[in-house]
């Protein structure tokens, strides 16, 4: 635009005026934007390599693209917390209702921060929104409330409603019958080891038999890491409460005729 020689290989103004002169010089095209249907101006040189409106067009639509779901290198599975259409506003109404927590009966000012709005029924069970279904709490009630592998609402607030097991109790819940049928194996196992002993069968053979090593053998029939058939009572450790009256074991038996050892009315 006027001749100044630039220091940089990427400059190509010396300055934003002489910037500004270039751009009312040059004319200026529509463009339609193919990704979200804007139509902006851009200077006509630059029209064949346009592919977006904005910047902020083009990052969205690389994140869509290329982070999205499976496509993300943290993807792990499930799905984006989400209350459905209209939740800000009926939160709202629900901490308008209620104005204090309905546990506790702290108010959001003693909380120093907006009442929760906790939901009595899951809401990826139900899909309820509904005031009904909608409590407000105070956060630290909330954390007790909801389903973080503690108590829930059936039991936090007294909700009689049938309620689905969280994850974390199938899992525990899996686990335990997995080992409960790997106690039942190993019993079996045990079984046809001292039947095959009786018969004459080597370490060997009875470890190829069963699959296991010829120790595991050698210590099921010396009787350890043996599993119970029956588990073993359960045996307190509490002694008896001394009765009311009673002297201690220390003291010297009580004279005849004497008050020592008599319960006071």
């Amino acid at each position: 635009m006027c001749g100044v020689v630039l220091g940089g290989n990427r400059r190509r103004y010396c300055s934003k005026k002489c910037a500004d002169r270039w751009r009312s010089i040059v004319p200026s095209k529509p463009f339609n934007c193919p990704e979200c249907g804007t139509r902006v101006l851009v200077p006509a040189n630059k029209l064949s390599r346009r592919k977006f409106c904005t910047r902020a067009c083009a990052t969205a639509t690389y994140n869509t693209r290329n982070l999205l779901r499976e496509r993300n290198p943290n993807w792990r599975g499930g799905r984006a917390l989400s209350y459905g259409s209209g939740w800000k506003v009926i939160k709202e109404q629900a901490r308008a209702r209620d104005r204090v927590c309905q546990h506790c009966g702290k108010t959001p000012e003693e909380s120093g921060r907006a009442l929760d709005v906790h939901h009595l029924q899951p809401f990826r069970f139900s899909g309820d929104n509904s005031l009904d279904n909608l409590v407000a709490l105070c956060h630290s009630c909330h954390m007790r409330a909801d389903d973080h592998g503690r108590a829930g609402s059936a039991i936090f607030l007294h909700n009689d409603k049938p309620k689905r097991p969280t994850k974390r109790e199938i899992r525990r819940l899996k686990q335990l019958l997995r080992e409960v049928e790997r106690r039942a194996l190993r019993r079996q196992h045990q079984r046809d080891t001292a039947r095959m002993h009786d018969e004459g069968m080597s370490l060997r053979e009875i470890a190829r038999a069963l699959g296991v090593s010829h120790e595991t053998v050698s210590r099921w029939l010396k009787g350890y890491y043996r599993v119970q058939e029956r588990a073993a009572a359960y045996a307190t450790k509490r002694t008896k409460r001394r009765p009311f009256g009673r002297p201690l074991l220390s003291c010297p038996p009580p004279r005849p005729g004497s008050s020592v050892g008599r319960a006071r009315v």
